[in-house]
């Protein structure tokens, strides 16, 4: 029993020692320790192991040497998963097809024997799948029907594969047991919505959102930083504890396709891109050196410098003709380059395309050619700002072609702008058909330090959201009818949504919320009424038509507010009014000098108050039927300063 003792104290000192000199990297000497060891214990896995680590640290070719170590101690004892991780890291430094192969084998091998080992889920998730690595990591993770982390893992799974039911099971068992898990409300909202399930996919979403401030799991943001902007990127890094809620609603609510109804449209449609392009854009090649090596992307890569950059934004066009063939745009590069370690395409696991598909849906033009070197996509997207235009390339690189990940250089400011507009925005493909109309009103607030906005469309129902530049939801206002908010003066994200019930209208724009302040001069909106009495703000406000055509046999009163009017030694007020019709006319009509407006103004005397209600009305016969351009100015008597309203075009008829 003695002798036998002392080996092994012998054998635990002469491991220790070659840790020691490992730890150094004193390779030589370790490596001869090791494989004193191995010849002595041929059959201890743990000299194999030893010897394994030293040879994968060996400069240039000892990856394999290592790998032949690995396996043999794998083959000794099968039972434990520190063997096969160390075939992941050689694995990983081989990289390429062959890399990959080696790290797939080996955490699948892994999953078996421990579902939860190290960071391999992690890697698993980076590695080009298909349905049979999929279904073998299944397979492993069944063995485990108690634990929690390997149910979880199999309803990723199931989604992955398209088998939403089996998914949402899968996941309510991980509630069952778990609570209020906001993974595993995420797991359910993604299996429902892939089910087309949208009910039960808000629900769940909403659940998710509700424990938001609780999560560490980054859960919520690894689902959404495909589409994110910079702005919102930043944002997300520099939350802080009780913020995570909020963001994600107010991310959500930018996106909104509908103000109308009370679910977000966009968030159903997200989920089903990303199964799309999990279907369609899978990156083939997660571990080829461009996805992961800053410096071989350079090699592949010339990318604007400033002064370029700044030509460019600056309206120089075209770029100077002397530049590189191949530019990438500074946005390009950095949604290449998610981290100093992965491009964008490596951490989603999906091409340039299937991120773009994620961001704008399936493109309005697909032109795909065929080259020798080179398989070239150029999608199209039409907007309201004409079409926009980005092109993809798959292109050899020093450790061969990877895919499509480049984005082709734009030569002009219109094609550069194009590209930055897609890579930085994200939109719904839900149609915004209705041509509504409407009209919106701005006067000053009873609210101390606000301005409110007063809107009204037909068809009426309808919704209008303020946002701040931050994209913060301000205010919000839902219904039928004349819609009302009000917000701090300022510049703000305008939303306004009108639904027919079969279509929908939507405008998306900036919104300059006006100041008014009693000290200086300056006017409200101007609204008008079919009436044949003088009115409120209220009153004339609700009985202004939505598409602004007002009969030809009535009264038309008008309303508007003046403030900063001068306050004389009287205590009164005295300031000139002008109204003016101008009759829209044709080019033709106007040249014959048939366009004469029609004009009211007087010179008002009235009692100083800090908003002056302007009123008047026109008797049935001034206006004949036609189309107006009306403006109202007023001229403050004592400073002679002028203000003059935002222009309204009304028919009468």
């Amino acid at each position: 029993m003695l002798p036998f003792l002392l080996l092994l104290s012998s054998q635990d000192s002469l491991s220790a020692r070659a840790e020691s000199l490992i730890a150094a990297h004193q390779l030589p000497a370790a490596r001869n320790i090791a494989e004193q060891l191995v010849s002595a214990h041929p059959r201890d896995a743990s000299a194999h192991l030893l010897l394994g680590r030293v040879w994968h640290l060996w400069p240039v070719v000892g990856r394999y040497a290592a790998l032949a170590q690995f396996r043999e101690a794998v083959r000794l004892d099968p039972r434990k998963p520190e063997a096969l991780y160390w075939q992941v890291r050689v694995g990983q430094f081989l990289g390429s097809d062959e890399g990959e192969g080696i790290i797939r084998d080996a955490i699948l091998k892994i999953f078996e024997l421990v579902p939860d080992y190290a960071d391999c889920w992690t890697l698993f998730t980076q590695l080009y799948q298909d349905e049979g690595s999929r279904r073998r990591a299944d397979a492993a993770f069944a063995r485990y029907p108690n634990d929690m982390v390997a149910l979880e893992r199999r309803a990723r799974l199931a989604i992955e594969l398209e088998e939403p039911g089996r998914a949402d099971s899968l996941a309510a068992l991980v509630l069952a047991r778990r609570g209020r898990y906001l993974p595993g409300f995420l797991l359910r909202a993604e299996a429902a919505f892939d089910a087309g399930r949208d009910d039960r996919g808000y629900a769940w979403y909403d659940s998710a959102l509700a424990t938001a401030d609780a999560d560490s799991t980054g859960a919520l943001w690894s689902q959404v930083w495909m589409i994110a902007s910079p702005r919102e990127t930043a944002r997300q890094d520099s939350l802080i504890p009780g913020e995570r809620r909020r963001f994600f609603l107010d991310f959500w609510s930018r996106r909104d396709p509908n103000l109308v109804t009370p679910e977000n449209e966009r968030i159903a449609e997200h989920f089903r891109r990303l199964a799309q392009a999990r279907r369609m854009f899978p990156l083939l090649h997660p571990y080829a050196r461009f996805q992961r090596s800053a410096a071989a992307r350079a090699l592949e890569a010339t990318y604007l410098n400033d002064a370029v950059l700044a030509a460019l934004r600056s309206g120089v066009e075209p770029l100077d003709t002397l530049a590189p063939a191949r530019l990438l745009l500074p946005d390009v590069r950095e949604f290449n380059d998610t981290t100093a370690q992965l491009t964008s395409y490596a951490r989603a696991n999906l091409t340039a395309p299937g991120l773009m598909w994620l961001r704008h849906g399936r493109p309005d033009h697909w032109d795909r050619q065929q080259g020798w070197l080179t398989a070239t996509h150029e999608w199209a997207y039409d907007t309201p700002d004409g079409p926009l235009t980005i092109e993809f390339s798959g292109i050899p690189g020093p450790s061969g072609a990877h895919g499509d990940y480049i984005v082709a250089p734009p030569m002009t400011r219109r094609r550069a702008w194009q590209v930055h507009k897609l890579l930085t925005t994200d939109g719904s493909s839900l149609p915004a058909t209705l041509s509504a109309q409407g009209w919106s009103a701005f006067f000053e607030s009873p609210t101390i330090g606000s301005t409110d906005l007063y809107v009204r469309t037909a068809p009426e129902s309808a919704a209008v959201v303020l946002w701040d530049t931050a994209g913060t939801e301000v205010v919000r206002a839902a219904g039928a009818g004349i819609l009302v908010v009000s917000a701090p003066p300022g510049l703000y994200d305008f939303g306004l949504d009108v639904d027919s019930g079969a279509h929908v209208g939507r405008v998306r724009r900036r919104l300059d919320l006006p100041r008014y302040a009693w000290a200086v001069l300056s006017l409200s909106s101007l609204v008008l009424a079919a009436s044949e009495s003088l009115a409120d703000r209220e009153a004339t406000l609700s009985a202004m038509p939505a598409d602004l055509v007002f009969p030809a046999g009535r009264s038309l009163a008008t309303y508007a507010e003046v403030y900063g009017l001068t306050r004389g030694a009287d205590a009164r007020a005295r300031y000139h009014v002008r109204y003016t019709f101008t009759p829209v006319r044709s080019a033709l009509v106007r040249l014959l000098g048939g366009s004469a407006p029609v004009v009211f103004e007087f010179d008002r005397d009235v009692e100083w108050r800090g908003v002056t209600p302007e009123r008047l009305v026109i008797e049935p016969g001034r206006l004949v039927p036609g189309r107006y351009r009306v403006t109202l100015s007023v001229t403050d008597v004592p400073t002679n300063v002028k203000s003059e309203a935002v222009a309204l075009e009304i028919r009468v008829r």
